[in-house]
């Protein structure tokens, strides 16, 4: 999920709304993806590499894949940016997408989170926790005083639901403040992804018995991956 150490000063991230400066006429894109790599590494179909393709940018220039609206608001309507959209994704939902040098674009805006019903939002099935509402007094009435969590949790798109990557605590203590809706960055990934993603946010976080329901609970979910799950969500923490 990291990126490549090359690419930290790259001023466009996942969510960005963007531009063509070649185009006279410029349809709106979001960025989707930043493969870690080099416009010399990617290939463009029938036409050689990226960079080949882009002769007056830079050849070590960053790739990024955008999507035009049109497709994003089709295809995937509640993407919040920051995280990516798998090409493997992009390629199974038959959503066009696009590589560009970093440098080719112009960034005039960025996503804006979703606003969704707490009614719609499920917790991960992972999740293993119970918040205290006495303990977390000061926490509710803060949210409630502002109206929305901070920051806003991260969700992913199930299709008629959502759920809870993380941002357990500031969902529940939203329903104890009496929201409504709330604003929350949606994403969309299958559920090994998500269940990778959980264990690296919050097993360091759980204790023996709590790890051991989620152990169980990955189990059922992803079964023998679930191991290996854990393992690499526990190097990852140990970084």
């Amino acid at each position: 999920m990291g990126r490549d150490n090359r690419f930290e000063e790259i001023p466009i991230d996942n969510g960005d709304v963007v531009v063509d400066r070649e185009d006279a006429a410029p349809s709106e894109g979001v960025v989707v993806n930043l493969p870690p790599m080099e416009t010399t590494e990617w290939k463009v179909h029938g036409r050689g590499t990226l960079a080949s393709d882009n002769p007056t940018y830079p050849d070590d220039d960053r790739v990024v894949i955008a999507v035009y609206r049109e497709t994003i608001e089709r295809e995937y309507p509640n993407y919040s940016g920051g995280y990516p959209l798998r090409i493997d994704w992009l390629n199974r939902d038959d959503a066009r997408f696009y590589a560009f040098p970093s440098q080719r674009l112009r960034k005039i805006g960025t996503v804006q989170p979703t606003e969704i019903s707490l009614t719609e939002i499920d917790p991960s099935p992972y999740h293993a926790r119970n918040f205290s509402k006495a303990e977390n007094r000061t926490f509710i009435e803060e949210i409630r005083d502002r109206g929305h969590p901070d920051p806003v949790p991260l969700v992913r798109d199930c299709d008629d639901r959502f759920e809870v990557l993380n941002g357990h605590k500031r969902i529940w203590a939203s329903h104890i403040a009496g929201l409504e809706s709330i604003p929350c960055h949606c994403l969309y990934m299958d559920d090994e992804w998500a269940g990778r993603l959980w264990a690296e946010w919050h097993l360091d976080s759980y204790d023996a018995a709590e790890r051991a329901v989620a152990r169980r609970r990955l189990e059922a979910n992803v079964g023998s991956k679930a191991d290996e799950i854990i393992t690499q969500a526990t190097v990852a923490q140990a970084r």
